[in-house]
């Protein structure tokens, strides 16, 4: 659409400085309304347009980079990492503009960067934040953390469980927690309510598995 404004735009300045005998002749004011129409078309990129030119740019980035190979990923990821950078840095953000973000990026396995915009929401809106986003910004944080846990982690999963005792993945991640403190008690009691839970068959099945493993490893 604004491709068809400068077209007319164009015609109109060149025809409005030209002579009509010699509209159809080459011409100096080719060249001014030329130059015209772009001096137009880079004020409103950076001026009238108030950014939203960037944004469309930073949503086909976007886009591309969550749908794309890791190839195209590689192309788009400045792109997507300004784009997190903005919206983070962005005063007025609300806070669902960054969880649908952080979401994306942690359902195509961006962990990263969905990690930074999760610590964003946790920062600004930490009082207000449910047990399951809190859930999620754990389970973000342990996979980037190379699946080891820590104090703040602890912390997020306490937390996450006090708000909402039945969320299935900080039940999970609790109880692999206490597995590593050697509390295999704790860790049963932890995935039996998390199985109880699940949606999926798989998981209650791969779970109940790994409850049978740490029995046994107690009993031994």
């Amino acid at each position: 659409m604004i491709y068809f404004f400068l077209f007319i735009l164009f015609i109109s300045i060149y025809f409005f400085l030209t002579d009509k005998s010699n509209a159809f002749k080459p011409n100096l004011n080719i060249l001014l309304s030329a130059l015209i129409v772009t001096l137009t078309y880079v004020i409103y990129l950076n001026v009238l347009s108030n950014g939203s030119y960037k944004l469309a740019q930073q949503k086909e980035g976007l886009e591309a980079y969550l749908e794309g190979d890791e190839l195209a990923q590689i192309k788009q990821r400045p792109i997507v990492e300004d784009l997190v950078s903005e919206l983070i840095e962005k005063k007025d953000v609300e806070a669902g503009e960054l969880y649908i973000l952080a979401r994306q990026l942690k359902n195509t396995n961006n962990f990263e960067l969905s990690l930074k915009v999760f610590e964003e929401i946790y920062r600004r809106f930490k009082d207000n934040l449910s047990g399951d986003i809190i859930a999620e910004y754990a389970q973000v944080l342990f996979i980037s953390n190379g699946r080891k846990f820590d104090d703040v982690l602890d912390s997020l999963l306490t937390e996450s469980l006090n708000k909402n005792p039945d969320n299935p993945s900080a039940l999970t991640l609790k109880g692999l927690m206490e597995l590593e403190k050697n509390n295999p008690k704790l860790t049963i009691e932890f995935w039996n309510k998390a199985i109880t839970l699940l949606d999926s068959d798989k998981e209650k099945d791969d779970l109940r598995a790994l409850i049978k493993a740490v029995k046994k490893r107690k009993n031994q």
